[in-house]
């Protein structure tokens, strides 16, 4: 074989750095984009960050946008620290204050204890009675609940210091809790002797109680979900508006130019380099605000019943739909709703959601889960609503036909229970 060298032209798309930051830079979330952009402006002198100044008017004309702050903790301080707060000015020897320590210490992100007496007093060099003494001040402290070892003895913990004692609901929690929790009912009630109004009313008391009391205290930072865009209705017009509150302005310090500026070659090959940085960072910024409000305003126009009427009236949509409508290629619009919130009339909602398969022509999968969740609320609880009983009505009320097992599916997504779990004695 005759080896030899040929030239031959063709095209091909190569991905320059540029362009694959420009692409990444779409698919970045609002907050994400705030932390790029201070990046580059450490990396590039020229480039300044000017923050955006909410005026108070603004503040009065779009209160329905400050609705989108989400999965704020509800306390901002650990349950350790909660703990030893609760410690000061009690009388406690220096060995039981170090035995607390080190059971606080040793519960989990729920507020349970997964070491034993033995374990902690062979750990510390102490007497089992010195542990004992106190692990019970630990589980006499608020949260009630904290301290147990599981999570039919953290529900006595907290049944055993309500103000009118339970003693049916205590003797299920530390006997029986297995079966009723499956809703063993009749072997229960011919054990014990009581009605099924009894335990339905046990139930009820149970589901009060709060099975991780340590879940309430964290001692992580606040947690916000930011909308990338805002959706409002005014006279008769839907209005798409992006949420650049919190995205600084990109300005080029021109000052900062004129004072480095000179004949150098170096210095002004330099100069250019960071103009062209800055140009391009711009240039990305506007192009993917364009994209994000062109998919918006598509997404109301597509899916109007929704943001009219509610989450029950999505409609079936897919990505290629979009794309299509906008000449624009389907990764593209993957990329600019990854990561995206909409605020909403409804509420906030990710962007993405917009997009589901349909389970007919006329209804979406988050209809369908709606109109199942709807109807679950309006049974009868004495008499639950079957899976298949479910499937029926969705066909004879709404003329969406769906199998059964589709039914057990979306319930179990929405974290249902089936009907026999459902059911109420009284």
């Amino acid at each position: 074989m005759e080896m030899q060298l040929t030239q031959r032209q063709e095209l091909k798309v190569a991905l320059t750095k540029e362009l694959v930051q420009a692409i990444e830079l779409l698919q970045y979330s609002t907050i994400e984009l705030q932390s790029l952009l201070h990046e580059q402006a450490l990396e590039n002198p020229f480039i300044e960050l000017h923050e955006r100044k909410r005026t108070a008017t603004k503040r009065r004309d779009q209160t329905n946008r400050m609705n989108y702050i989400e999965n704020v903790s509800a306390f901002n301080r650990s349950l350790a620290s909660h703990l030893h707060g609760q410690l000061v000015g009690m009388r406690v020897s220096d060995e039981e204050r170090k035995a607390l320590d080190y059971l606080i210490a040793s519960l989990d992100e729920y507020g349970y204890l997964h070491t034993t007496i033995a374990e902690a007093a062979c750990h510390l060099q102490l007497e089992e009675t010195t542990i004992s003494r106190a692990l019970h001040m630990l589980r006499s402290l608020d949260p009630a609940g904290v301290g147990a070892e599981n999570l039919s003895h953290c529900l006595y913990l907290q049944l055993i210091r309500l103000p009118q004692r339970d003693e049916l609901a205590e003797t299920i929690v530390t006997e029986y809790f297995e079966s009723f929790v499956h809703k063993k009912w009749k072997e229960i009630k011919s054990k014990l002797g009581v009605e099924l109004a009894d335990l339905q009313r046990v139930w009820e008391l149970i589901r009060t109680l709060h099975p991780r009391p340590g879940s309430l205290y964290n001692d992580e930072q606040m947690t916000y979900i930011v909308p990338d865009v805002i959706v409002s209705y005014s006279n008769g017009v839907w209005n798409v508006t992006m949420n650049e509150e919190i995205i600084p302005t990109v300005v080029w310090n021109e000052s900062y130019e004129r004072k480095v500026r000179s004949d150098d070659p170096h210095v002004q090959k330099y100069i250019e380099e960071k103009r062209q940085q800055f140009q391009w960072i711009q240039r990305c910024l506007m192009q993917r605000a364009t994209t994000i409000e062109q998919i918006a305003c598509e997404l109301i126009h597509r899916q109007r019943d929704y943001f009219e009427k509610g989450l029950l009236h999505m409609k079936p949509l897919t990505m290629r739909e979009v794309a299509t409508a906008l000449n624009i290629h389907e990764s593209t619009v993957s990329r600019a709703v990854k990561n995206k919130y909409m605020q909403t009339p409804h509420g906030l909602i990710d962007m993405r959601r917009f997009f589901t398969s349909g389970v007919d022509e006329h209804a979406s999968q988050e209809k369908v889960k709606g109109l199942i969740a709807e109807l679950i609320k309006q049974e009868n609880g004495q008499k639950p609503l079957s899976d298949q009983n479910i499937a029926d009505l969705l066909e004879q009320r709404y003329n969406i036909c769906v199998a059964r097992r589709t039914v057990a599916k979306y319930r179990e997504q929405l974290c249902i229970p089936p009907a026999s779990k459902r059911k109420q004695y009284a």
